[in-house]
């Protein structure tokens, strides 16, 4: 068993500073001494063996898309302690043995570089927003972007195959994970291991019943643990699919578990994909048949609508005002139909020039851009912090909108609290006290129609 001290030493204020300003509902000590006290009371638990993974405190609910909800789980954070735990002493096994152009492994420390402003651009927010580390999601997904589009810039391919896995988290094998790490890892590690799956074999009991979880990582509030987790299960298959894609003259990539290949002979798909997914039975995954894409380079290119973003290629480009009219310019050039056939519905120019200086524009074209900042689609994906910029940016316009109203309106017909716990979390930090009480309203009502299985 390890000791106070080396036990102690990982909580330090990068762990803490995750839960700084959050928008998901957990009981965390506010002083040192009472930090303090908790990771004793947590490490007391370990060497007694009474420690018992609890049941999550709350669930965040979002959309998905079409209305279809993914539940998010909020742990209690002692049993965020030991998850965090767990984690950061098996980091060399599970974040070693990366394939060239994969990502998702990295470590929950090291020296990141950091960017003064948020300018996700992908879907991975869903995963991002609550992280140990947000701002590495971004630095991995702008390599990823990054060495991935330098092979199709230079013209090295012609076409793109694009697939993920179908319900990735949840088909993760955990017998099978679990001998992995011990097979890699030192002998005196085996009870942080124990100690790991005792934890994700148990904390869905609710569901569960009596019968230890055996199947699925948790995609709970602090992605990063499973986000790890999720990453090393795939490293086997990586092992695999790189060879096989060289084989074939093609350049395997892969950002969690979505997957591009780039090749120049598109007659080459059928037999790489059956290589691929018959490698991926064997571990319990699938692809998901549905979202099988074929792009030729440049309709990539145009479907991420690279011309435009590559205006903000260099950090600060995004600050000058002459780079940011061109950028408004193409966006706004761009019917709305055709935006929406782009990837994520446009959305991803939007966040990039949310953290622009929009203030530099003309009054016509910041007023046009803060209309698409203040509609329904973009403020029910915000987090808090898009929600503070867009607050702010609205009170610049000639004539603001009533922006509390148009979130309460919002919150009144959104069903999934994710929504409730951003704006919650944004009227906190405005001092908004109405904003407040009526999300905390709204949360209590959506948690009695869940819990009743009413529909209002």
């Amino acid at each position: 068993m390890i000791n106070r001290e080396n036990f102690q030493r990982w909580f330090n204020r990068d762990f803490w500073k995750a839960f700084k300003n959050r928008a998901f509902p957990i009981k965390i000590p506010q002083t040192q001494n009472e930090k303090d006290d908790l990771i004793e009371k947590v490490y007391s638990s370990i060497s007694s063996a009474r420690y018992a993974p609890s049941i999550p405190e709350a669930e965040i609910v979002m959309n998905k898309g079409h209305g279809v909800a993914r539940t998010v789980p909020v742990f209690c954070i002692e049993d965020y302690c030991i998850y965090y735990f767990c984690i950061k002493e098996l980091e060399d096994v599970l974040c070693g043995n990366r394939t060239d152009n994969t990502f998702g492994g990295w470590t929950l420390g090291g020296k990141l570089r950091q960017q003064e402003n948020n300018e996700i651009e992908s879907e991975l927010t869903e995963y991002g927003r609550y992280s140990f580390n947000p701002q590495a999601w971004t630095r991995a997904f702008g390599e990823f972007n990054s060495l991935l589009f330098s092979q199709l810039d230079q013209g090295n391919y012609s076409h793109i195959l694009q697939f993920d896995l179908s319900n990735f988290y949840d088909s993760v094998r955990l017998d099978m994970i679990e001998r992995w790490i011990r097979e890699e890892a030192d002998r005196e590690k085996g009870w942080v291991i124990t100690l790991l799956f005792y934890l994700l074999n148990q904390w869905n009991r609710r569901n569960t019943g009596l019968h230890p979880q055996s199947v699925g990582l948790p995609q709970d509030a602090l992605a990063d643990c499973s986000r790890i987790l999720s990453n090393y299960y795939l490293q086997k298959y990586d092992q695999f699919a790189a060879p096989v894609c060289a084989k074939a003259g093609a350049l395997y990539f892969r950002y969690a578990d979505d997957q591009m290949i780039l090749m120049n002979d598109p007659g080459k798909i059928d037999g790489i994909l059956l290589l691929l997914t018959r490698n991926l039975d064997r571990y319990g995954l699938r692809v998901n048949q549905k979202k099988v894409e074929l792009w030729q380079a440049a309709e990539l290119q145009q479907h991420r609508c690279r011309t435009i973003q590559a205006l903000f290629a260099q950090k600060g480009d995004n600050q000058k005002p002459e780079l940011v009219r061109k950028f408004i310019d193409a966006y706004l050039a761009m019917p709305e139909s055709a935006l929406e056939k782009t990837w994520n519905r446009g959305l991803p120019l939007l966040n990039r020039l949310l953290w622009a200086n929009l203030e530099s524009l003309p009054k016509n074209l910041f007023e046009r851009i803060v209309i698409r900042l203040t509609s329904e689609q973009y403020l029910l994906l915000a987090d808090q912090k898009k929600l503070g910029r867009v607050y702010e940016l609205n009170r610049k316009r000639s004539r603001p909108i009533d922006f509390a109203k148009r979130l309460k309106h919002l919150g009144e017909k959104s069903v999934h609290n994710s929504y409730h716990h951003e704006v919650l979390a944004f009227a906190i930090s405005i001092k908004d006290t109405k904003l407040k009480i009526f999300c905390e309203s709204r949360l209590s009502s959506l948690e009695q129609q869940m819990n009743t299985h009413e529909i209002s």
